[in-house]
């Protein structure tokens, strides 16, 4: 039915054409036709019929607006008093919250504040236990120690009766001493035990400075017996190399003996011989004086330049002598007497020079 094409109403030209959308009266109705203003279905149409009268529904329709507009104006100032009543209450909720948000942060402070004494409390409780165990020890160890010093105590009283009898004797001994032995103080008991703990120390100290000696004597002792031994030994040592030294003394004595002897025969022959070789010496000097000429200044040569001047001198005689000997004439001797000398001269630089050495003791 909602499908099918709405239904048409066909009406002849009338004068003015005009929709009614007011509800109220106009001035110009007599001239105007109204229409309806047909808005529902074609069924609804066929219900109601064709002749019902369009003003009559029209009435019919404004009264169901105005219930309408009423329903809504109701509807609206219900909907503003909901909501002005939801602002109300959303005001409320948020002050609420706030409250609830103030009422938390101060229940998260006293939370915190109870954690923190909860913290402390465990803290105190734990040193509390730690201080408990610590006097624990304490007083088992103090107990022990009271348990030990009552010991120890009836130990002393023990001790105590068993030396009442050496007090006594000390009583009885400072009784018989002299009033000046000992210094003048209130317990003469602790002063004798002081001069006998003295005296005693001492006498330890002796012994052990006799224990001492008797240890070095018996070092030294032993010490000294090493070195005569050591010295029997040098003195063995000793003497053998005296006794070697004494035949070496009387061998060297041998040999100087030896050697005096012969050096006193040596001796003369020494004089023999140095006479024979001044002898010679003046001998070279007289024949080099005569090898000289007279115009030659005189020099002093040593021995070997005069040997050969004495040498050259005899070679240019015998040249000469030859020369006159095997010369047939004057001229022809001048000649060859000239010739034998430059010979000679040759001869006698070509000869090495004599070397005179003299050796003597």
């Amino acid at each position: 039915m909602a499908a099918q094409a709405p239904y048409k109403l066909d009406f002849d030209n009338q004068k003015r054409n005009v929709f009614v959308t007011q509800l109220h009266e106009r001035d110009d109705e007599d001239d105007i036709t109204a229409f309806p203003v047909v808005k529902e279905s074609g069924d609804k149409l066929i219900e109601t019929g064709i002749n019902t009268l369009q003003k009559t529904l029209l009435l019919k329709k404004e009264v169901e607006v105005d219930k309408v507009n009423a329903q809504l104006e109701a509807k609206r100032y219900e909907f503003k008093q909901r909501m002005e009543m939801c602002a109300h209450r959303q005001i409320q909720v948020q002050k609420k919250q706030q409250q609830m948000k103030d009422r938390v942060s101060k229940f998260e402070k006293f939370i915190q504040e109870n954690e923190a004494k909860r913290r402390r409390a465990i803290q105190k409780y734990q040193q509390e236990v730690k201080l408990r165990e610590q006097k624990a020890l304490e007083f088992s160890s103090l107990y022990d120690q009271l348990h030990h010093y009552k010991n120890r105590h009836r130990l002393l009283e023990m001790k105590l009766a068993a030396y009442k009898i050496y007090e006594e004797y000390l009583q009885s001994v400072i009784e018989a001493m002299p009033e000046d032995y000992l210094p003048s103080s209130e317990d003469k008991v602790k002063s004798l035990m002081m001069r006998h703990r003295t005296l005693s120390e001492s006498n330890k100290g002796l012994v052990n400075n006799l224990d001492e000696m008797t240890d070095e004597l018996e070092t030294c002792k032993k010490a000294l017996d090493v070195m005569k031994q050591d010295h029997q030994k040098d003195k063995l040592s000793n003497t053998s190399m005296l006794s070697q030294l004494q035949e070496k003394q009387e061998e060297n004595l041998d040999k100087n003996e030896q050697m005096e002897q012969t050096f006193e025969m040596s001796k003369w022959e020494m004089r023999t011989r140095r006479t024979e070789v001044g002898v010679i010496f003046m001998a070279i000097n007289n024949i080099y004086d005569k090898c000289r000429k007279s115009d030659d200044e005189p020099d002093k040569a040593d021995w070997n330049s005069k040997l050969n001047r004495i040498r050259d001198y005899l070679l240019e005689r015998e040249g000469v002598v030859s020369l006159v000997q095997n010369a047939p004439s004057s001229t022809s001797g001048s000649s060859t007497m000239e010739q034998t000398v430059t010979q000679t001269k040759s001869r006698t630089k070509e000869k090495a020079p004599v070397k005179l050495t003299v050796t003597g003791h």
